[in-house]
């Protein structure tokens, strides 16, 4: 059996991306942005959200494509843009399943497993882009890849230790069944945990974590970009109250965890692949 310190960093490598995964995504998107920019004639395209943050986790299930379209002509709806965008990749694969219209994008799936998102921009005469919103019919100003840089610098004052974090607490999100937690909100309230590098062990930092969230939930959490809507618009009193409830119970489990890691490894394991899922490992295959 391994150690409870062996078995979280195997936990937190097992969330790395492997090159064929990687490569498999750069090829499809490859594809995609060929057939955007022969029937499409984009401006610009460029992989954002999770994948280019390197906040990913696996098993990989879908990666973003922004593509920014010329400026519209006459009144073109949010969702005028959506569907053009669905006929575009109609016409280029006809006997293939459409695309699936989503809030801000298209979902096209591959045969490999992993879909491909396609979120359709124009560019904003401010700076960022905005994105259609469907359900609404608004259009929302964002920019995908200001958040790269939000990451990446919340990152760099962690010495690092913040995107492997972000991981695990994304996995501890996925495994929870009654999460009101959408994954960019989580890991946008994680860019101010640490203003300086973390100290401790991995699960003393995990811990430090979920103590900023549980406080970090009940404000507004802005779009990182610092334009458009909130990133957790839509949740509601009842919501922030739920999820808190979620975070102290981590911070519950993981500070005993902590503890009897090396008096009750056993009860350690136990409480952390409650806390993880079927991803948590104690031992090798």
């Amino acid at each position: 059996m391994w150690t409870v310190e062996q078995a979280m960093q195997r936990l937190v490598e097992e969330q790395e991306l492997t090159p064929a995964e990687v490569d498999n995504v750069e090829s499809q998107h490859g594809v995609v942005r060929g057939v955007l920019r022969r029937r499409l004639f984009s401006v610009e395209e460029f992989l954002s959200g999770s994948f280019k943050r390197g906040t990913a986790l696996r098993p990989l299930h879908d990666v973003d494509v922004f593509v920014v379209v010329p400026p519209p002509r006459g009144s073109r709806t949010a969702d005028d843009l959506l569907r053009e965008v669905r006929q575009v990749f109609q016409a280029e694969w006809p006997k293939r399943t459409p695309p699936v219209l989503q809030r801000h994008s298209l979902r096209i799936d591959f045969s490999s497993g992993i879909s491909v998102d396609v979120v359709p921009a124009f560019a904003h005469e401010q700076g960022g882009y905005l994105i259609p919103q469907r359900d609404t019919g608004a259009w929302i100003r964002t920019d995908p890849k200001v958040h790269q840089e939000v990451c990446a610098q919340a990152d760099r004052l962690a010495l690092g230790r913040l995107n492997p974090l972000i991981k695990l607490v994304k996995q501890w999100n996925r495994a929870r069944d009654n999460s009101p937690l959408r994954s960019f909100h989580l890991e946008a309230m994680c860019y101010s945990a640490f203003p300086k590098p973390p100290e401790g062990s991995l699960l003393e930092r995990l811990e430090l974590l979920f103590r900023h969230l549980s406080e970090r939930v009940m404000q507004t959490c802005r779009d990182p970009a610092k334009l458009g809507v909130a990133v957790d618009a839509r949740m509601d009193d009842g919501d922030r109250e739920a999820a808190r409830n979620l975070f102290q119970n981590a911070i519950r489990e993981v500070h005993l965890a902590s503890q009897e890691r090396t008096s009750n490894p056993e009860q350690a394991h136990q409480r952390l692949s409650k806390l993880f899922g079927p991803v948590y490992r104690k031992r090798g295959s």
